[in-house]
């Protein structure tokens, strides 16, 4: 530390502390690094018993304030949040340790203070003072909604924080982009770009579980994309780049980079070379999304905020390195998406779906759908191929469960599986169809992820009209022992599919999206009234009964195994409810010490009436199946 009044100009940086119910003062420091706590031998001694012997360390580096906790007891908090990894702090920004509260100002701040009397020895003032101030920027209406934000019975000063307030850019934190004007070469003159969105309001969660280097490389690739458009001279760029608008950006990115290369950001060639892959991406094609889909190992891409862009892989959710720059960026890449689909986006549409030409489905919600912001999920077909077997070995189902379900596909029983978006229905489907083994005709609409098993299947996209889809239907069930495979993704598929199995088809295999299978059965009558009006519901409910014989509901569990619920039979309709009666179960026991869940299929000792008919038809099935005793 060095002396408040001779060497306060030559001071680095300078350090308002604040104590709980105490006077503020002001420590000027001429170096770039210091470490903060409660002994002495620490560069800021804070003596108080809830700061750490070293607790925290603060570090300006390439203008930047960033402070590391130390592992300390209680924890370093910047601006009411607890901090868990080195994180960048502007001036003004809070950073609460113990019972103190410090304020970091830069060199230039520091001076204009140091050459004000009044400033050099301020008065006391509480922390909550500036609520009566206008604030005189968006920092300062920040700050003000942050210090709003205490909850009710906190005193004002420096506590403990709870609540946490909005999320904080550090001002120093800038790419430096050469402004020069036109050269005589006639290139494209280099444009400063000024902060975009993804800087100023990037939520904090996404920040904590992103390292420093990855914001710096989000924040350099907003600059290029910013300074690439505004040098362009376009209101927008287009969905479609020609040749020569290509050239254009391809020579602005580099010109951009190159310009920069000298910021710390930049430094390094492998860096320069992957923000202008992605800078070119973004301007030229799809950006993050073009790039996650060239990796076959990506199974789904969702985008919940242009900067927060997840991949699913191995099913794992992981955020990606650099997202989108704005929301005007993600809007075009969405349009860009549709056209190459073949359906470009309508300017009335706000959902919008989408099926790409590999057959990743694309679902988006924009515009009046989405007033905070589009919201996208890229879902790519997994093209499942798993048999009963398989399924017994991964534990999704029991090996009296495998035997019951391979008896009712030979039987060409009518069955009816619920699950959620990726619980597992697609797996059991493939398996079900590999169970068939009779190499006929297998009708499968909406159902990209599951290989059929046979040379004789065939794919038939079902049509949105209710006559055109029964007749689809008719067609395939007239292939001598066709086994159906329909997803009742519409009342007009659920209509038509109950029509023509009331024709006297069997051998269906239907699927239905639903949280469980209480839900599945609730919605199917509801959309059969939707569709067909003059149908009461307890009717619709007894069409449904007479359709199918079993119902099986799958799930993904908490630690992503995939396991069958309930295998039930569907025993009729009350005035209430379709009834069903448990064949077999599954019990969830504990939470293993690792995460595994684990749990035992159990059988109801319930003799299916199903069993019978089998029978009747000359097929042998074991009643032991149904009293085994409990297995994993």
């Amino acid at each position: 530390m060095i002396s408040n009044e001779v060497e306060a100009k030559a001071a680095v940086f300078t350090v308002v502390i604040s104590e709980k119910g105490g006077a503020e003062r002001r420590e000027y420091f001429d170096r770039s690094e210091l470490s903060v706590g409660r002994v002495q031998g620490n560069d800021l001694v804070l003596p108080k018993g809830n700061v750490s012997k070293r607790h925290a360390r603060l570090l300006h580096r390439d203008g930047r304030f960033i402070v590391t906790d130390l592992n300390s007891t209680n924890g370093t908090y910047v601006n009411r949040r607890r901090i868990s990894q080195a994180t960048i702090v502007r001036s003004g920004d809070r950073v609460y340790i113990g019972d103190f509260v410090l304020r970091i100002e830069a060199g230039d701040e520091k001076d204009a203070g140091a050459s004000d009397p009044a400033a050099s020895n301020p008065a006391p003032q509480p922390s909550s003072s500036r609520q009566s101030e206008p604030p005189s920027s968006a920092a300062d209406s920040e700050q003000v909604i942050s210090d709003l934000q205490v909850p009710a019975g906190e005193d004002s000063g420096p506590s403990y924080p709870r609540v946490p307030g909005p999320p904080k850019m550090p001002s120093g934190a800038r790419l430096e982009l050469s402004s020069d004007a036109q050269s005589s070469s006639g290139r494209m003159p280099i444009v400063e770009a000024r902060p975009s969105l993804i800087e100023r309001i990037s939520s904090t969660a996404q920040e904590e579980r992103l390292d420093e280097d990855t914001i710096l490389r989000r924040r350099a690739l907003s600059r290029v994309v910013d300074a690439v458009k505004a040098g362009l001279g376009l209101p927008a760029l287009p969905e479609e780049v020609d040749a020569s608008l290509r050239e254009r950006i391809l020579r602005a990115v580099a010109e951009q980079l190159e310009a920069a290369k000298s910021s710390p950001e930049l430094n390094a060639p492998k860096v320069r070379e992957t923000l202008q892959r992605a800078a070119e991406a973004e301007l030229l094609d799809v950006g993050p999304l073009g790039l996650a889909l060239e990796d076959p190992t990506v199974s789904e891409i969702t985008v919940a905020k242009f900067d927060h862009v997840s991949i699913q892989r191995d099913n794992q959710l992981l955020p990606m390195e650099l997202a989108f720059t704005s929301e005007e960026m993600l809007g075009l890449s969405i349009r860009r998406l549709c056209r190459r689909a073949g359906v470009p986006v309508h300017p009335s549409e706000s959902v919008i779906e989408r099926r790409l030409a590999d057959g990743t489905k694309l679902t988006a919600a924009v515009g009046a759908a989405a007033p905070a912001g589009a919201l996208l999920a890229l879902r790519r077909p997994r093209r499942v191929s798993l048999s009963l077997e398989e399924l017994v070995r991964r534990g999704t189902i029991s090996r009296a469960i495998a035997s019951f379900l391979q008896q009712c596909t030979a039987a060409r029983v009518n069955m009816l599986v619920a699950g959620a978006a990726g619980g597992g229905a697609a797996s059991l489907l493939s398996a079900l169809c590999s169970a068939s083994g009779d190499g006929r005709v297998v009708a499968v609409q909406e159902f990209e992820d599951v290989i059929v098993p046979s040379s004789l299947a065939t794919r038939l996209s079902m049509p949105d009209d209710f006559q055109d889809a029964v007749r689809v239907l008719r067609l395939a069930a007239a292939v001598p022992r066709a086994r159906l495979l329909v997803e009742l993704s519409n009342r007009e598929t659920t209509l038509a599919l109950m029509e023509v199995i009331g024709e006297g088809i069997d051998g269906v295999l239907a699927a239905v999206q639903a949280a469980n299978l209480r839900r599945a059965l609730a919605r199917l009558p509801a959309d059969i009234l939707a569709a067909r009006p003059g149908m009461n519901m307890e009717a619709a409910r007894e069409w449904i009964a007479s359709s199918f014989d079993i119902a099986i509901e799958i799930c993904r569990l908490r630690d992503g195994r995939q396991r069958v619920l309930r295998v039930s039979e569907i025993t009729g309709a009350s005035e209430r409810e379709i009834q069903t009666q448990d064949i077999f179960t599954f019990a969830i026991e504990r939470t293993a010490a690792g995460g595994s869940i684990e749990g035992t299929f159990s059988a109801s000792g319930v003799v299916p009436k199903v069993a019978e008919e089998m029978r009747a038809r000359g097929m042998a099935l074991e009643r032991a199946l149904f009293t085994r005793p409990p297995s994993r």
